[in-house]
């Protein structure tokens, strides 16, 4: 037999000849020093389900924990997937109710050197798309394409002073004017400016402003705008400058529509 072995049975026997025996001053002594070597034990026998229900509650909230994350993936996804068909359904509502027969395009890149004013589409020549072409989205009137390859093309946007539509205040049908975006610094909410509006005109915070149809690019009644405001222009007293708020959001476009006929 081991030497391990018979250590412990005299551990064993020891502590039966002292709690069996009589109780003298020498036992009661055995006695509390047997306790003493004992109880490291018992308390690591209490400890050890403590530890494993530990270990066991520890691989549960990392389970818990990964898949917390994967459903996280899996709410943000479709919360996408909800939003971009939000919007092509926007597109298609719009080609339905249109008298144009237009192509729908994805935006794949903007101009890193002026943000808000140009941007590239997916749709080119092979498209049938070549520049001076209306591009627009469920809201009104985005831009026109300036250049085009096989492939891609480039859009100016509204907001940019380059870009220029003939249009006219929606209500009172006779307060025409040109609307083009303004060289001020990009801000959080592009502005244009109509010009050229007679200063007689009556124009109050509010009134949308479409496209006139004058000017051979863009068709006559697309939504630009509303009115934010208007002032006589100081240089020539004879014109009010007319601020409008555009009714897209550039800050959003991901998908739009280019007029094709």
């Amino acid at each position: 037999m081991k030497r391990r072995n018979w250590v412990i049975i005299g551990f064993l026997g020891l502590g039966w000849i002292v709690f069996l025996g009589q109780p003298t001053r020498v036992s009661t002594g055995l006695r509390m020093i047997f306790v003493r070597l004992c109880t490291p034990f018992v308390e690591l026998g209490d400890h050890i389900p403590v530890v494993h229900a530990r270990r066991d509650l520890a691989r549960q909230n990392g389970q818990l924990r990964a898949e917390n994350e994967t459903l996280r993936k899996q709410v943000r996804a479709l919360g996408e997937l909800g939003q971009e068909n939000i919007r092509l359904h926007e597109l298609l509502n719009l080609k339905t109710r249109s008298p144009f027969r237009t192509l729908a395009a994805r935006v794949i890149s903007r101009d890193i050197s002026n943000w808000w004013r140009s941007l590239q589409i997916d749709r080119g020549s092979d498209d049938g798309i070549h520049a001076n072409m209306t591009v627009v989205n469920a809201d009104g009137v985005v831009g026109k394409t300036i250049s085009v390859t096989r492939s891609e093309s480039r859009v100016l946007l509204l907001i940019d002073p380059g870009c220029k539509a003939s249009a006219l205040i929606q209500s009172s049908r006779d307060a025409a004017g040109i609307v083009a975006g303004t060289d001020t610094a990009l801000r959080t909410e592009p502005r244009c400016q109509m010009m050229f509006v007679d200063r007689k005109t009556r124009i109050k915070a509010g009134d949308s402003v479409i496209t006139s149809g004058l000017g051979g690019v863009f068709p006559k009644g697309i939504p630009i705008g509303t009115v934010a405001g208007a002032r006589l222009n100081p240089q020539t007293g004879m014109y009010l400058d007319v601020e409008v708020k555009p009714a897209v959001d550039f800050h959003r476009l991901e998908e739009v529509e280019v007029i094709v006929e």
